[in-house]
């Protein structure tokens, strides 16, 4: 937790990122993997089962070598060092693919689970359109107000997430394949009158994700933005409870918006007819992996928009070549950022997370 306020945390509503704390991420490497560190050297792909505080860390931050650490912080010292330049350190996923486990059976699962058989490759989502603010006191929400006052306040759908990562991912693959919607087209109401999700292997959200509750006294519910359709029924947003009766036979679905690892509360849980829920990991993430994803990449924390660093990271990641596997095509898109000053700090590179088996390809083989 105290690694984790370093990489992201709000101060007075702003989202914060500090100098990692580089002697908390080397300290965990050695207490957690020191008393198998020369097998984990041996292998090329980690499959992690974390609990209680480590399930909101991805395990790929921790620091695998002393020298790159000592090297920082003797660096560090000098006047005109930049804290925030972390090339040169040996992070756990530079050179390993990380697969995070829900559990033992839940990897087994997903290993064992066949491929999809989607006749299409991809479906991209987001870009939602813009809300039109009335007066302060007339702002529309985007959720149900269980409590009374538990709605999103309308400028939530006043910032979308630009198309260009879905454009650029849809390009891998031939037109006949693949699809984007966008704007108007990206509602709530138009994904559930769709009888055809489970006809794409990939469906690659690029939106805002709603996790930490709008007050401190709301439950958790965590959600995707939509675009508004018209009529009562749309509300604006992709609930937890609503993409349980998705019906997906997806290999991957892509979560790149902030916070998306994030839980559900336990009311948001049972009110979707589920045991469990207030654990990271219990929220969007269940829920695409209910519906039929048999793996899901989802963000711990925002996802950055500075030095373009989210939609590089998704450029590379779409660039892996026929038959490789998520996990390494993951892997190297990060090891891009990790290379650059700018992006080099954890909050740009570590944050998507791969639930489930990392070892199946992005791009099947031809």
């Amino acid at each position: 937790a105290a690694l984790r306020e370093t990489i992201s945390t709000t101060e007075n509503g702003v989202q914060t990122t500090y100098p990692l704390d580089v002697t908390i991420a080397r300290t965990l490497f050695v207490d957690i993997f020191g008393p198998v560190e020369a097998r984990l050297a041996q292998a090329r792909h980690l499959i992690f089962e974390p609990d209680g505080a480590m399930l909101s860390l991805p395990v790929n931050l921790l620091i695998v070598q002393q020298q790159g650490f000592d090297a920082y912080l003797a660096r560090s010292i000098e006047p005109e060092a930049d804290p925030f330049d972390f090339r040169g350190i040996a992070w756990l996923g530079r050179d390993h693919m990380v697969s995070t486990a829900l559990s033992a059976r839940a990897f087994a699962d997903s290993r064992a689970a066949a491929p999809s058989s989607a006749p299409k490759a991809y479906l991209g989502l987001g870009e939602n359109t813009r809300l039109l603010l009335a007066p302060p006191a007339l702002v529309p929400v985007g959720a149900a107000r269980p409590g009374g006052d538990c709605g999103w306040p309308g400028d939530q759908w006043n910032h979308p997430i630009s198309a260009a990562e879905l454009r650029q991912a849809a390009s891998v693959f031939p037109a006949s394949r693949s699809e984007i919607l966008t704007g108007a087209a990206f509602t709530d109401a138009a994904l559930f009158a769709r009888d055809d999700l489970d006809g794409f292997r990939i469906l690659h959200f690029a939106t805002h994700g709603l996790v930490t509750p709008p007050k401190p006294q709301c439950p958790a519910r965590p959600a995707l933005v939509t675009s508004f359709a018209g009529g009562s029924r749309s509300n604006g947003l992709l609930e937890f409870g609503e993409i349980f009766e998705l019906k997906l036979d997806a290999d991957i679905v892509l979560l790149s918006a902030c916070d998306t690892a994030g839980a559900a509360s336990v009311q948001a849980s049972r009110a979707a007819g589920l045991n469990g829920g207030g654990s990271a990991l219990d929220g969007l993430v269940r829920a695409f992996i209910g519906a039929g994803g048999r793996s899901v990449i989802a963000s711990h924390w925002p996802a950055p928009d500075d030095f373009r660093a989210t939609e590089r990271l998704m450029s590379g990641l779409f660039s892996a070549a026929p038959g490789e596997s998520t996990g390494e095509a993951l892997r190297r898109a990060q090891a891009a950022l990790m290379d650059a000053a700018e992006t080099s700090h954890p909050f740009y590179w570590s944050g998507f997370a791969l639930i489930g088996d990392g070892a199946r390809p992005l791009i099947p083989a031809q």
